[in-house]
């Protein structure tokens, strides 16, 4: 009776942490400035051509139709874009505390948490309109169909929500393909007989194979329209994903020197390569379903990532499109580490340590205003608020905000509006055909390094910091040239 109370008031205080993440989900959708990658996105289903839609990598189509149905009801502001993000990102957020509380031991449900819940770089991408959220919200649902009494809507439950995070974001291809061919193997080839007699075989098939179609035409269309997703990733595996992961853990406020992180990311390496290969070759032990099936989809994921590499040259994912891999690793490494017979004091004492650095970590980096990738983009309203009360003719924003306001700010209730608005960088192989000199004011972001105009005719007048951001406006003017 003293054990189930004391089970009960633990899961009971795992609930209010999702509550509470769910207001924190919230308070970030509503808070943070949108982002250039978002307002892309609006400006897309805003300004609608399907060339531009079709050939772009940032389209991820369930957050078009959300962000589209956001504007079909008049719905603009931002945290009005995020809808769709939001619940996925609760609703992924729900489905991790539902195997939180699997779990018998507080420790181990601390550190299951602590990894799942408290990455805020993982948080940050629960809550901006991008198909991150949406992806990782399927991926958990179809894991958790997975382990439930069969279902089916014509087609296998669990193997529908894979195939929609592949089409919520096209790198979560890499998860469907490991996870349908485990999924088949699990639930047809063992009884051979019938196979091929049963129609929800062919209904499974045909959905994999249009999914797989789908997915991998939109692929080929925008590389040959674009390829604007073949330059983002990496060379080196350990680098690109586990490397990546302890960047955006640490939000880069902590330097880890090159060999040390290249260290630690073989570290991770193994941890995640022998919970899976232990998860699979010791099914009988464990006898837990997730975990084999977890084990199986992220070696698969790995293999994939690596034969493209090799084969096809395609860079390894990195930070943001590696995000795909991490609930994945976080399930097989809670049920590794947990199932590991070893010290119950040494296991308490490891599970505790790690979670109260994770703990400590997130409080120290989280942010309602901003995030890792896109920290410039924080209050950026302010300087054409400001603009719009100057008599700038010609205004130059750093490249970093100009897109912001291209595609996002002067389509809504921006009132600034100039003769001349365009982007300039401070790297001379970026020059467009605009020289300082060509403004009346800039808008400038931290680190303020112009020294490549330093022979330039022209010096700057600052108008106005911005304590909260660093950034500042000037003006420019001519130098007298001295007769």
């Amino acid at each position: 009776m003293q054990l189930t109370l004391k089970k009960f008031n633990s899961n009971t205080l795992f609930f209010i942490f999702w509550v509470c993440m769910s207001f924190y989900l919230l308070v970030r959708a509503y808070y943070v400035d949108i982002t250039d990658d978002e307002a892309w996105s609006y400006y897309n289903v805003k300004r609608f051509w399907w060339v531009e839609v079709l050939c772009s990598g940032n389209t991820h189509w369930f957050n078009f139709l959300a962000i589209k149905t956001a504007l079909m009801l008049g719905l603009e502001k931002t945290w009005h874009l995020r809808w769709f993000s939001l619940l996925s990102g609760v609703v992924f957020l729900y489905i991790g505390y539902r195997w939180i509380i699997t779990f018998s031991n507080l420790a181990v449900k601390v550190f299951a948490f602590s990894l799942l819940f408290l990455n805020p770089y993982l948080v940050e991408y629960l809550t901006l309109a991008r198909g991150y959220s949406a992806a990782l919200c399927f991926v958990a649902l179809s894991f958790y169909f997975y382990c439930r009494t069969e279902r089916r809507i014509i087609i296998s439950v669990p193997l529908l929500f894979a195939g929609l995070s592949a089409i919520a974001n096209f790198n979560f291809f890499y998860f469907f393909v490991p996870f349908a061919l485990m999924y088949f193997v699990s639930c047809y080839l063992k009884d051979k007989s019938w196979l091929f007699k049963s129609k929800a075989f062919y209904f499974d098939m045909l959905f994999v194979l249009g999914v797989s179609f789908l997915v991998l035409r939109a692929l080929w269309f925008i590389k040959l329209c674009s390829n604007d997703i073949g330059s983002f990733g990496g060379d080196n595996l350990i680098r690109s994903v586990f490397g990546s992961y302890l960047d955006t853990l640490f939000y880069g406020q902590f330097y880890f020197p090159s060999s040390v992180k290249d260290l630690l990311g073989v570290v991770l390496l193994i941890l995640v390569l022998g919970g899976s290969v232990y998860g699979i070759l010791k099914f009988q032990s464990h006898q837990i379903k997730l975990f084999t099936m977890s084990s199986c989809v992220l070696l698969g994921m790995l293999i994939l990532v690596v034969f493209n590499h090799v084969c096809f040259n395609i860079l390894y994912p990195t930070e943001r499109t590696a995000l795909m891999f991490y609930p994945v690793a976080v399930i097989v490494t809670v049920f590794f580490l947990n199932d590991v017979n070893w010290a119950h004091s040494v296991k308490q004492s490891l599970f505790g340590l790690i979670s109260t650095s994770l703990i400590i970590n997130f409080f120290k980096t989280a942010s309602a205003v901003s995030g890792y990738d896109h920290s410039y983009c924080m209050k950026t309203n302010q300087y054409f608020e400001f603009l719009a009360e100057t008599p700038a003719r010609r205004v130059g924003l750093a490249v970093e905000v100009y897109f912001v306001y291209l595609k996002y700010y002067k389509h809504t209730t921006c009132n600034f509006y100039a003769e001349s608005i365009n982007e300039y960088r401070i790297n001379p192989r970026y020059l467009f055909d605009h020289q300082l000199e060509d403004f009346d004011y800039l808008l400038l972001l931290p680190p303020y390094n112009l020294k490549y105009y330093k022979t330039s005719p022209i010096s700057f007048v600052p108008v106005k910091y911005f304590q909260d951001t660093g950034a500042l406006i000037v003006k420019v003017t001519k130098v007298p040239v001295s007769s």
